[in-house]
């Protein structure tokens, strides 16, 4: 007589390892777009704190510099996805911020430069949207 196998077959394994690769293969795209998308959190965050020191440095002096290290910052974010760069016009008495992705960054298609300005306009006359900051 005969006792009924515990366990699973070896075409049930597969069509279940199958399925398992499917789902993976569809959430992974949405979860690395889900993480770049965490990521411009950090540049918007660079660019309100160097807004803060410019005008702090404003305050001070008179003027805007363009010498992050003066403003105490780094040209780097903390990830080093973001490249920080400043625009002085005006005679210094305006500027223009902009933050731009590096390495890893690029792949974000969507929002790869964030621009701030002296009266705190964000990405005009840029490409990107204001969708960026949010």
């Amino acid at each position: 007589m005969r006792t009924a196998s515990r366990g699973f077959s070896l075409i049930e394994l597969l069509v279940s390892i199958a399925i398992i690769g499917i789902l993976a293969a569809l959430c992974y795209p949405s979860y690395h777009q889900y993480v770049l998308r965490s990521y411009r959190v950090e540049a918007t965050q660079s660019l309100l704190q160097l807004a803060n020191a410019q005008e702090q440095y404003l305050a001070d002096y008179g003027s805007y510099s363009a010498d992050l290290t003066v403003l105490g910052l780094n040209e780097f974010t903390t990830t080093q996805r973001y490249r920080l760069q400043v625009e002085l016009s005006d005679g210094a008495q305006a500027y223009t911020a902009k933050a731009r992705a590096q390495q890893l960054q690029l792949a974000d298609n969507d929002c790869r430069l964030f621009s701030l300005n002296h009266l705190g306009q964000r990405n005009i006359d840029e490409p990107q949207s204001l969708m960026c900051w949010q």
